[in-house]
């Protein structure tokens, strides 16, 4: 019951602020530090390894306080004193974790021209399955060659979090299929600066699930299916917060004033005419006598 109080309130709080209000909770409740962690959606934050590499932070590379770095395997601070040393993939995963942030960096470039992005895997209970998280972050600046003025400080958000498992038939024979269950999380805080000292925040969390069933063939690598998947997925995505987020919100800012040139054109000659028509009434009744 606690745990579902605290992710309602921080439903309620303004999603820029998301940060802030998750820590004043842990620091309330600190009990449900790891619970919270895992289950609040929160906007990724670039850290900066000793290579001088950019990754993103998030809870699939966290350990209490430090975050693992996927271009040096390592963590950042480091962690001391630890009865248990800390995560890392396998070897195998690990050669796979390398090739996946290659090319995701590839992806990240093309589709967002800039930004951040890290891939994390972890092995799950079988050999054959394991389970990866794809994230990218952009955000607007006010230098570079596109310059989007008002909008410095918008923040896009993109979590994929794959669980990949080798399928079977009902004698066991398995086929080289493998069952990719996602999940695919964009968050958005952006702040937008107006004329005359004006500012709007425009936010908000949408998430969606897809799963679908994949032949692997002997030299392919998953990507060749993870890929498409991701592609797809933030596309739709992108399509739904500019759809229904953004579409909504302009029809409530326009039911609360008026912005179509042309109807404040008309509304101006209604309101000329009345003020003609007033006028030449008082005028008509001074010329009456009494």
């Amino acid at each position: 019951a606690q745990m579902k109080n605290c992710i309602s309130l921080l439903r309620r709080t303004p999603p820029g602020e998301v940060n802030e209000n998750l820590n004043r909770l842990i620091v309330l409740r600190g009990d449900l530090e790891d619970e919270l962690c895992q289950r609040v959606d929160v906007p990724l934050e670039i850290e900066t390894d000793k290579t001088g590499k950019h990754f993103l932070k998030c809870d699939y590379n966290r350990d209490g306080d430090s975050y693992r770095s996927p271009w040096t395997n390592e963590y950042v601070p480091e962690i001391e004193d630890d009865e248990e040393p800390p995560f890392t993939p396998n070897e195998e995963l690990r050669k796979l974790e390398i090739e996946y942030n290659k090319v995701f960096d590839v992806y990240r470039h093309q589709y967002y021209e800039g930004g951040v992005s890290s891939v994390y895997l972890w092995d799950n209970e079988d050999a054959d399955n394991f389970a990866g998280c794809f994230c990218v972050r952009k955000q607007v600046t006010d230098t570079g060659e596109k310059k989007m003025a008002g909008f410095e400080g918008a923040v896009w958000s993109a979590v994929h979090v794959f669980q990949v498992e080798k399928q079977s038939d009902a004698v066991g024979n398995t086929q080289g299929q493998f069952r990719y269950q996602m999940t695919s999380t964009v968050l958005i805080d952006m702040p937008v600066k107006l004329q005359n000292d004006a500012n709007i925040n425009l936010g908000g969390v949408i998430t969606k699930q897809t799963e679908q069933i994949s032949t692997l063939s002997r030299d392919g690598s998953h990507l060749e299916n993870m890929g498409p998947m991701i592609e797809e997925a933030e596309l739709n995505l992108r399509n739904t917060i500019e759809g229904v987020y953004f579409q909504k919100t302009k029809e409530i800012m326009n039911g609360m004033r008026v912005a179509d040139a042309a109807l404040k054109k008309r509304t101006q000659i209604f309101a000329s005419m009345g003020q003609t028509a007033a006028l030449k009434s008082r005028a008509r009744q001074k010329q009456i006598p009494s």
